[in-house]
């Protein structure tokens, strides 16, 4: 017998019905055992559904467009509320012990209540999306120096602790509420029920939400492998089992109880062999979910551990700043030509030089719109790190009037202090190739012709690498 089994004791493929209802820590591994497949499937379904969301309210707060992230949370936000739903149904559903199977079952609530759970998605991610146009734009405040007093903070603090509270109770509400009763007030009067009855339920499953929710949010768009995997259904779980037993009495709702193995009739007598075969076959359907995780947690530390000793180390890091696409090729003798000037700093046996290429221009006109938006990204967190020391730019005035990160580390006569490239002889007399000029690749030109009329910034000069490039060793 597995531990899993002798843990709950369950016999056979179901839950004997004279056995006391399991609770707590008992009664959730005693969910993920049996309905892991479901959780995970229903899970991938939600990310689905709120990736529209996701990725037009990020924009919008990435550009620090209002408007855009409001219209995003407000499209996007209705197919977000239909995998709120089907999330929270599946979960409440496995506290029910529902044997039904969970597809049919999950086309059943979307028919049923689909028409609620759009305008509750909507609002729900508007909101957020709102607050977290707030917060970064706060965040952009700070980074030139002036600072929003504490009230603001603790107000907007105060603001997503109470979306997050009305936010998972009505969802709750509507995945347990019939079908006829899920009107948007409706579904606040029971959210504000659930609150005056069972304040500690209902701040502590809106905690875990709230907790979901700022992981995701936080560490996008690193969080996308956990949001795929884990980021819907444990949390919803967790705060629907805290939420359960005060659903279960507003809504009467039932709790199945399948059968046991002891109450089927005897039948003729087994082998020893038959009663291994059931034993293992009893053993897999219980345990089938947890060896599923137990296999993805493997996976994720193999990979975290094999990103960990293969990653080495840059000893300097060098940007470009350009409104041309680089060949890669080029990118990689560029960056063959700083590691010929290097030492080896961190002292792991070679010589490495990050060149990061940001596709970027003050006149957005001249980038592609999707290259200009990911080198803005990761400019600004190049700069908020100190990354790069070594600045090679296309326009200075421009990436001065964006950043201000010329003047903020040279001073004010920053303008002076730009070194041309064609003034630094180790570069300028690279060979690093050339790039077509038009669609066909007809024609081209030496990518040496193209940084002729760059400058280049010396924010940091501490890696010693600057000195290495205009005193090299003879």
């Amino acid at each position: 017998m597995s531990w899993f089994d002798a843990f709950y004791g369950g016999n056979g493929r179901g839950v004997n019905p004279n056995e006391p209802e399991k609770k707590g820590l008992a009664r959730f591994f005693q969910i993920l055992g049996r309905d892991f497949g479901q959780l995970i499937a229903t899970n991938f379904l939600v990310c689905a559904l709120v990736l529209p969301a996701a990725l037009g309210v990020s924009l919008g707060i990435i550009l620090l467009n209002f408007p855009l992230t409001l219209l995003a949370g407000l499209l996007g936000g209705m197919l977000a509320g239909i995998g709120l739903l089907v999330m929270a149904d599946c979960a409440l559903r496995s506290l029910c012990n529902d044997p039904s199977p969970w597809l049919p079952r999950m086309g059943q609530t979307i028919s049923a209540k689909w028409k609620a759970a759009l305008p509750v998605g909507a609002i729900l991610i508007t909101l957020l999306g709102a607050l977290s146009f707030v917060w970064a734009f706060l965040f952009e405040v700070m980074e030139s120096g002036q600072y929003p007093g504490s009230a603001i903070l603790v107000f907007l603090g105060f603001d997503m602790l109470v979306l997050a509270v009305a936010g998972s109770l009505t969802v709750a509400a509507l995945t347990a509420a019939p079908a006829r009763e899920t009107s948007l007030s409706s579904l606040l009067r029971t959210a504000g029920h659930m609150m005056l009855y069972a304040p500690g339920r209902a701040l502590g499953g809106s905690a875990v939400i709230f907790a979901g929710v700022a992981v995701l949010i936080l560490f996008f768009p690193i969080s996308t492998l956990w949001a795929m995997l884990f980021g819907f259904w444990l949390p919803v779980l967790v705060a629907m089992q805290i939420f359960f037993p005060v659903l279960r009495e507003i809504y009467d709702l039932d709790v199945e109880h399948a059968p046991s193995a002891d109450d089927e009739e005897e039948g003729p007598l087994m082998t020893e062999k038959q009663k291994k075969a059931r034993a293992r076959a009893n053993w897999w359907y219980y345990n089938w979910g947890l060896v599923a995780a137990a296999a993805v947690l493997v996976v994720a530390v193999i990979y975290v551990v094999h990103g960990l000793t293969t990653t080495i180390d840059p000893d300097y890091n060098v940007a470009v700043v350009t409104p041309d696409t680089l060949p890669d090729s080029s990118a990689l003798q560029l960056q063959q030509v700083l590691e010929s000037y290097g030492v080896d700093r961190n002292g792991d046996g070679a010589v490495v030089v990050s060149l990061n290429v940001y596709t970027w221009s003050a006149d957005a006109s001249l980038t592609d719109m999707n290259s200009q938006m990911a080198g803005a990204t990761r400019m600004n967190t190049d700069l908020s790190n100190g990354d790069s020391g070594i600045w090679i730019l296309a326009d200075p005035q421009g990436f001065e009037e964006a950043y201000g990160a010329l003047s903020e580390a040279l001073g004010s006569d920053w303008a002076g202090q730009l070194i041309p490239w064609t003034d630094v002889p180790t570069l300028a007399g690279a060979d690093l190739g050339s790039y077509d000029t038009s669609a066909d690749g007809s024609t081209s030109q030496s990518v040496q012709e193209l940084f002729a009329d760059y400058q280049i910034a010396v924010l940091d000069s501490s890696d010693g690498l600057w000195d290495l490039l205009t005193h090299p060793a003879s």
